[in-house]
């Protein structure tokens, strides 16, 4: 166990072909579980990568490097803070 460990949550979107009321209810999961254990939030994992063709492969879905790259980018503008925190 690591008792001063930070937790972050990275949030995720429900593809809208899954209808309003179902992606609303999972959009809604994340800052839920993220407070209920105070955790830190990245809201949405796929920021700037989601539905941008040029950075998902083939299948739309999965992410190629330069997609996985802008994810980490994203990732790290939460992380970043929370290491120089703990670094200090």
């Amino acid at each position: 166990a690591h008792p001063g460990a930070a937790l972050v949550v990275a949030g995720m979107e429900a593809p809208p072909n899954m209808g309003p009321d179902y992606t609303a209810q999972f959009r809604a999961v994340f800052p839920a579980i993220a407070e209920s254990f105070g955790a830190i939030r990245v809201p949405f994992l796929l920021e700037n990568v989601g539905g941008v063709a040029r950075l998902n492969q083939a299948d739309g879905i999965h992410p190629t490097a330069e997609g996985q790259r802008v994810m980490a980018g994203t990732v790290w503008e939460t992380l970043a803070p929370i290491l120089r925190r703990q670094a200090s």
